[in-house]
């Protein structure tokens, strides 16, 4: 693709955002620990969408020049592992 990720703008203008997802009452949270943001969305599929127009409503930033690298994990605060009985 010409141009960058998804046609959008060159590796070196980007900036990255980390972005933990987990799933809770049938949605995808998606939260962006650098800002102490989050949002949910149905599926996958909408995930990236979901938290780069996020990241540039409370950033201030172009949206064409936001990535998110999406990872599944915990929520923050989450217990690690249940309790021995």
């Amino acid at each position: 693709m010409p141009g960058g990720y998804r046609g959008r703008v060159a590796a070196a203008d980007a900036r990255t955002f980390q972005v933990v997802a987990w799933l809770a009452d049938r949605r995808l949270v998606l939260y962006v620990p650098e800002i102490e943001a989050a949002t949910s969305v149905a599926g996958m599929p909408e995930a990236d969408d979901a938290a780069r127009a996020l990241i540039a409503e409370l950033t201030g930033l172009d949206g064409d020049t936001i990535r998110c690298d999406i990872r599944v994990g915990r929520a923050p605060g989450s217990v690690d592992r249940l309790p021995r009985t």
